[in-house]
């Protein structure tokens, strides 16, 4: 991609947040001037963009907007919820349009479908309808060749596609063949010619006179995005519609997780049915039916009430017996996709430069150290050498930390990034809930490190769902309350020291202690003895609990109980914690802690089979001696009691599966650890130190490896392996 399309996507993309913003504003203030010719200046700069590039489609349904809010400038049209949403729709197509030419680095040259609904909705015409994909006999006389070609890989192929290059493909630089072989999941690749072929003194070696066709296990949208160039020559026809039919994978897959529910051991039943719930998820999202997911979410959370995996083994029976078609699937909510990956920054020249001056004194010490070198070989005295080096290395201990923060702070983006995803997201919520919300940003400004940033979205999505759907009361309820009838949400952040917090608010009703308690106790969370020893605090902090959920119905929304144990998983495996503030009566508060980068991390040390490993500073309480004598066993585990609380022991080497015999020490050496909210004690061979460490993460096969957090080198050389206690012990 050449610096001047990249230059394009980034200011296309502040644009589009630009006009997002202003006409989310115009909603609430219709007669805002200076937001209406913001918004105006948004979608007539983006039209010139798209003219600049040589893109048409994009340029024609910006320039349909732009007439329409021309004439709302002109006060010959009024700002109306329409106008909005379809201002948000063209958005919204722009971004997918961007999206497409970041993956290609040129426009794409199927966007005038799109572009053509988008005017026809300005002009208040109703967009042509699209016709559903059938397969025609010209496409089942190619398709029987290809699986006749292939019929091992057709039993595993999700699909089929003819490509019929332009003659004049080579000169546009396009080469068919390439262009196939980067389709992901490539099973079979079958050529033949267009036409027949001419005699050999009529050929024509610059004209494209060949057709491909291929079988692919990726899914359909994976295969259009490797295509998005050509995609008008592009004929692709789906093999598995529903699972029955589809790959034998995928229903090896489901059986397996309903022979796993059929389990009768009780213990671990919940973890069980979750497990299966989440396979099920990532299939269906694969397949790109992520509509279905719903079905089995709504299944877990009546078998994690029940304590019965019935209604989870009737879901995914249905999904394979009886699969929902496309056109019958419709999700509950429009959900903003998750934020992608930022390929480009903007810096801040300062701290180039400040990269630049470190640079350069990094480069003073290399050289000092090599003088250091060449007098260690001229004999020169040893305590002298020991002395001028020992001096030297603080000098690199000060500039490679300086070094460190000056380049963390290139890696910082301002959680703009994500905030600006949600007023949309409250706008659709509210509307579907028939609840009247405001959504207030503060600090948005504040920055983190990309991964933070990036890691954002999931969690504070399901906290801004849930105070929509059952934080706020409805509209007769606030004002029988004495409280204004649309209702607010304060998304907010601001930078303590090292760290982010991040606030999720909402001017509701709070949380009613009682009725967590209540809950708990119904649902075996805790007894009531326990729930009886625990302060308002640790009754809220049940929320968090797998499962838990006071909706008194479960709604597309919110009510599931799968969501706020997940946000807590998903803030702690950033290094943070969440917390819940409550003001009975007055609204609640969901508290993210977030480190301000997590490149760097402070760990602690420890050998367990003879292997070093690394454990998250933050989650280490203390380390203490355990006589074995006090290690008393609990069913087939093991326990402790440490100052009046019984707490859990683990034993680190058989936990990772390297243990070879067992330990004849008359001490257990623990390292005493809270994760999930919970006390755990690790029984390692030897404490090591503390250490600054710069994470790498897992590549290549091992890549997404559960239970680890990421590897670094010791300075003997050795790799070693910092563990995630979150996932290790799930």
């Amino acid at each position: 991609m050449n610096e001047f399309i990249e230059q394009f996507l980034i200011e296309a993309r502040e644009l589009v947040e630009q006009g997002t913003d202003d006409l989310l504003a115009l909603e609430t203030r219709p007669d805002d001037r200076e937001r209406l010719d913001s918004a105006f200046r948004a979608f007539h700069t983006l039209k010139g963009a798209a003219g600049i590039i040589d893109f048409a489609a994009m340029a024609r349904a910006l320039h349909a907007a732009e007439d329409v809010l021309s004439a709302v400038r002109n006060a010959a049209e009024p700002v109306t919820p329409a106008l909005i949403g379809d201002g948000l729709s063209a958005l919204d197509q722009v971004l997918q349009w961007l999206d497409a030419i970041e993956a290609t680095g040129e426009p794409p040259m199927d966007a005038d479908t799109a572009a053509d609904a988008i005017v026809a909705r300005f002009a208040g015409m109703p967009a042509a309808p699209v016709e559903a994909e059938t397969v025609q006999p010209a496409t089942q006389a190619w398709l029987d060749a290809l699986l006749t070609a292939f019929p091992d890989a057709g039993d595993r192929a999700t699909v089929a596609l003819v490509y019929r290059p332009a003659a004049d493909s080579f000169f546009r630089q396009r080469d068919p063949l390439a262009l196939v072989e980067g389709v992901p999941g490539l099973l079979g690749l079958r050529l033949t010619p267009s036409e027949a072929w001419p005699d050999l003194d009529l050929f024509d070696p610059f004209t494209c006179q060949l057709t491909v066709t291929a079988l692919s296990t990726a899914p359909r949208s994976e295969v259009e995005q490797a295509l998005q160039p050509v995609l008008d020559q592009i004929e692709l026809v789906d093999l598995s519609p529903g699972l029955p039919g589809g790959p034998p994978v995928h229903q090896a897959l489901l059986e397996a997780q309903i022979l796993m529910l059929g389990v009768a051991d009780a213990d671990g039943l919940s973890g069980r049915m979750a497990s299966a719930a989440r396979v099920c998820a990532n299939l269906l999202r694969n397949l790109d039916r992520a509509a279905e997911i719903v079905p089995v979410e709504l299944a877990l959370a009546r078998s994690l009430d029940a304590g019965n995996a019935a209604p989870l083994t009737a879901a995914i029976r249905a999904l394979i017996d009886q699969p929902v078609a496309p056109s019958e699937a419709s999700p509950a909510l429009p959900v903003p996709t998750p934020l992608e990956t930022a390929r480009s920054l903007r810096i801040d020249v300062e701290r180039i430069d400040a990269l630049v001056r470190l640079t350069g004194e990094l480069t003073v010490i290399k050289n000092a150290i090599g003088h250091l070198a060449g007098q260690t070989e001229d004999g020169a005295d040893a305590k002298v050498l020991a002395a001028r080096l020992k001096d030297q290395h603080g000098l690199l201990d000060r500039l490679v930390g300086e070094f460190h923060h000056a380049v963390l702070s290139i890696r910082v983006l301002p959680l703009r990034h994500v905030f600006q995803r949600f007023p949309r997201l409250v706008r659709e919520l509210g509307l579907s809930l028939g609840k009247p919300v405001e959504l207030i940003v503060e600090g948005d400004e504040t920055q983190a490190d990309k991964a933070i940033v990036e890691g954002l979205f999931e969690p504070l999505l399901h906290v801004v769902r849930n105070a929509v759907d059952h934080g706020l009361e409805d509209a007769g309820t606030r004002a029988a309350s004495g409280k204004p009838p649309t209702g607010q949400i304060r998304l907010r952040a601001e930078r303590r020291g090292e760290h982010v917090v991040i606030e999720v608010e909402d001017d509701g009703g709070g949380v009613d202690v009682a009725r967590v308690r209540q809950v708990a106790e119904a649902r075996g969370v805790a007894t009531a003895q326990t729930l009886a020893a625990l302060s308002e605090a640790g009754v809220i902090d049940l929320i968090f609990a797998p499962g838990f959920s006071t909706a008194a119905q479960v709604t597309d929304v919110s009510g599931r109980g799968v969501g706020m144990d997940a946000v807590r998983a998903a803030v702690e495996r950033m290094g943070g914690r969440a917390t819940i503030v409550n003001r009975p009566g007055l609204g609640a508060a969901v508290r993210f802690t977030l480190p301000f980068s997590v490149m760097m991390s402070r760990v602690m040390t420890v050998e367990a089979a003879g292997q070093a490993f690394g454990v998250p500073l933050e989650a280490v309480i203390e380390t203490v001696r355990i006589p074995r004598d006090s290690i008393l066993p609990v069913g087939a585990a093991q326990a402790f009691v440490l100052r009046g609380r019984t707490i859990p022991l683990l034993d680190l080497a058989n936990t990772l599966g390297t243990r070879e015999s067992a330990r004849h020490t008359d001490d257990a050496i623990v390292v005493v650890a809270q994760v999930a909210g919970q006390r755990v004690g690790l029984e390692v061979d030897r404490l090591g130190g503390r250490m600054d460490v710069m994470l790498k993460p897992m590549e290549g096969l091992l890549a997404g490896m559960r239970g680890v957090a990421g590897t670094t080198l010791l300075g003997d050389g050795r790799v070693l392996i910092v563990l995630d206690l979150q996932e290790l012990l799930e």
